[in-house]
């Protein structure tokens, strides 16, 4: 039986999550309180009528933070602890479980991966695409440089109640480095869009920290290479002055 590597919410993460949030080793995510992107998921699933079948709050996220990442983004509000700290195994009936009852006490209506880098264990998402149907939305995040994808993979996480955020983390090799400390592999990054878009799941945008005197520069390389629909309901992510990430710029990660 598969087991996901689930991180609790611990550390210095609890100086920025509400304590009435977490549900056990899981969170809930109200999306205009949080800031940082997740305020546009409502609009985006309305216009897009993302799970128009669905029951449940599209506003309130039950999160699931998957351990493990492979970039080094010194902004990342989710700190060290909380994706390369300790973990705990979960089977997926358990997760589910604790999802369900979310959804009977406070109306909970999106089921979320989140990471770190929650396309790292993307070969097991169509186990929660598939039990989230037809009555919760399902929704992660794709960075294009985790791993390679696949038209396979892709196909099993498609469905009129999922929607994807797709991650740039950087819009020149600088860019990214500066936002990730890594290099960015273009050859990966390409061929993953490539198959993101002829997949047709639904996704949309978001520009993380991006040198805003290049982005309009990149942004035409996708319109070119895709069309101008690929960045409709994209939008940048501004850093946030999280409590935790002030703890760890005076030396404590």
């Amino acid at each position: 039986m598969y087991k996901w590597k689930v991180c609790p919410i611990q550390g210095r993460q609890l100086k920025d999550v509400h304590e009435e949030d977490i549900i056990g080793d899981f969170r809930l995510c109200h999306t205009y309180r949080g800031g940082g992107g997740y305020d546009q998921y409502p609009h985006i699933v309305h216009k897009r009528k993302v799970g128009i079948h669905a029951i449940g709050d599209p506003t309130l996220q039950f999160v699931v933070q998957l351990y493990g990442c492979h970039l080094d983004c010194p902004y990342c509000y989710v700190t060290k602890d909380g994706i390369f700290g300790e973990y705990v195994e979960y089977a997926s009936d358990e997760i589910l479980n604790s999802f369900y009852l979310a959804v009977e006490r406070y109306g909970c209506g999106v089921f979320h991966l989140m990471g770190g880098s929650p396309a790292l264990y993307l070969d097991q998402w169509s186990v929660f695409v598939r039990h989230t149907w037809p009555l919760f939305r399902f929704h992660s995040d794709l960075l294009l440089t985790e791993r390679e994808y696949t038209s396979a993979q892709l196909s099993k996480i498609k469905g009129e109640h999922t929607i994807y955020a797709v991650n740039i983390k950087g819009v020149t090799s600088e860019d990214y480095y500066k936002n990730t400390r890594r290099k960015l592999d273009w050859k990966l990054f390409w061929h993953n869009f490539d198959k993101v878009v002829s997949s047709s799941i639904n996704f949309y945008l978001t520009f993380t920290n991006p040198d805003l005197s290049y982005i309009e520069e990149f942004n035409e390389k996708i319109r070119k290479r895709y069309g101008a629909g690929v960045l409709e309901d994209s939008f940048i992510i501004d850093l946030i002055d999280y409590n935790a990430l002030k703890e760890s710029k005076d030396g404590c990660i």
